[in-house]
């Protein structure tokens, strides 16, 4: 039938009208159904093989046990793989029917069309005037039929895609049955339909994440920044991090079924662990702060008593002739004033934390890991340590806080050097025309692999040596 289809679906209405409007070979559907039927039949045939084996019709020695129950599990699952089988012949035979009756129904929609159309061109071509009552009135019918030709082919074209919407859905319905597919298998499956836009969303999330990061450094690089900004960038790095852990998740879930590259997860291990140290580096600089702080002060604490120790004897004496009450007021007033000098000149040899907040340069931001608080802390350590170098306390703290800042910038530097390296080097899912380095994309790919022993669904590899 369809060799005997027109090529111009003019007079109809269609979108192209040199484009079959419901396309399809009745007979080659049929043939796929006869296909699947014939390998139902097949897998049926080795049910009853299978059965035999379980049974112990077929088989003796000590292994027999063992293969018995290998043989009824397999045989459970072939059975349902030629129900699926025997299931989608039933739905692929419906749509043969479904294309042969659509095709045959706008054959004749379009021959009503046709000779409507031909009735309608030649009267119409005569002046109205010259029109009999019959040319009129077979010129009106033309006109009635060939409204009624086109609504009967739109009902049809649209009854077509209706039917391949509901049968490709049938199908797709029997294919991934939960029932039938092991819960892996479902997953699997799945991930694989969808990894190509979870792919792109996965990189466009990326990109964001490191587009934040990047803001977030340029605006603790800006004194000025308002405090609104300096919060939004808190919150977006919060953001950033929590879709690191899902994009980390997300990854290995397509690693795993086959449907992703290990090297992914690797990267996304490496953005988690640094983003941890990065936390716990910064913690331990707060603290460094803190103790820094305590140990300096406490050093100012302590030369203010050595200042005075020194001053003891002088102190002593003074005190002294200050509890006698008899000593002319000018006297007492020049040993007062002595005492005052003495506790000034104590105090002098304190050197206190300075309250001061010390200015910073972008390249010492950039350097403690894109953090002014890190940066700002660092240059207070290392000017509290000048201040007290003979302190071993104050020095101890300043040394703990150094190395919390150093590992920041570490886990700083280590983090952006693999997000934008693998930016860099590697091919793009949404931006086609990226530039990206091959051997770098070969070298990734090369962690592709299908993790089968996680899939109760496939079989184990047979080894040698069964006891018999």
């Amino acid at each position: 039938m369809s060799s005997a289809r027109p090529r111009d679906w003019h007079p109809l209405s269609t979108e192209d009208r040199h484009t079959d409007p419901t396309p399809g070979s009745p007979a080659d559907i049929r043939t796929g159904r006869r296909s699947m039927t014939d390998t139902a039949v097949e897998i049926r045939a080795q049910i009853n093989r299978l059965r035999a084996l379980s049974d112990g019709t077929g088989l003796k020695g000590d292994y027999a046990d063992a293969l018995q129950d290998g043989a009824d599990r397999l045989r459970d699952k072939l059975t349902k793989v030629a129900e699926r089988y025997e299931a989608v012949a039933v739905k692929v035979s419906a749509w043969a029917d479904a294309v042969e009756d659509a095709q045959h129904q706008t054959v004749e929609a379009h021959r009503a069309a046709t000779s409507a159309h031909d009735v309608i061109t030649r009267l119409e071509a005569l002046p109205e005037a010259d029109l009999t009552p019959t040319q009129k009135s077979d010129l009106d019918h033309a006109r009635a039929s060939l409204v009624r030709a086109q609504a009967a082919f739109d009902g049809t074209v649209g009854d077509y895609e209706s039917d391949a919407r509901r049968l490709s859905g049938a199908i797709e319905d029997l294919l991934d049955d939960s029932l039938e597919d092991s819960c892996w298998s479902w997953t699997s499956n799945l991930l694989e339909r969808n990894a190509a836009w979870i792919n792109e969303a996965l990189e466009i999330i990326g990109w964001i994440a490191t587009a934040v990061a990047i803001a977030a450094v340029l605006i603790a690089c800006a004194p000025t920044a308002p405090a609104w900004l300096a919060l939004a960038a808190t919150w977006a790095l919060a953001g950033a991090e929590a879709a690191t852990y899902g994009t980390a998740v997300i990854h290995t879930a397509l690693a795993t079924t086959g449907n992703g590259t290990w090297a992914d997860v690797g990267l996304d291990v490496i953005a988690i662990l640094t983003l941890r140290m990065g936390k716990a580096a910064e913690q331990g600089v707060s603290a460094g702060v803190d103790a820094t702080r305590v140990a300096s002060r406490q050093a100012a604490k302590d030369a203010v008593a050595e200042a005075r120790a020194a001053q003891g004897e002088a102190r002593q004496k003074i005190a002294s002739e200050l509890r006698n009450r008899s000593i002319p007021k000018p006297r007492r007033q020049f040993l007062e004033g002595q005492l005052k000098q003495m506790n000034k000149e104590a105090r002098a040899v304190a050197r206190y934390p300075s309250q001061h907040v010390p200015e910073v340069s972008n390249s010492e931001i950039w350097r403690a890991g894109g953090s002014r608080s890190t940066a700002v802390a660092e240059k207070m350590g290392a000017h509290e340590a000048a201040k007290h170098s003979e302190n071993s306390t104050v020095q101890a703290a300043a040394h703990q806080l150094n190395r919390s800042a150093v590992k920041n910038s570490a886990a700083f530097t280590v983090g952006t050097v693999a997000d934008l390296a693998d930016k860099g080097a590697g091919s793009s899912d949404v931006f086609e025309g990226k530039p990206s380095l091959a051997p770098y994309n070969d070298a990734k790919d090369s962690f592709r692999f299908q993790s089968s022993w996680l899939d109760p669904d496939v079989a184990p590899p047979v080894t040698a040596g069964a006891s018999n």
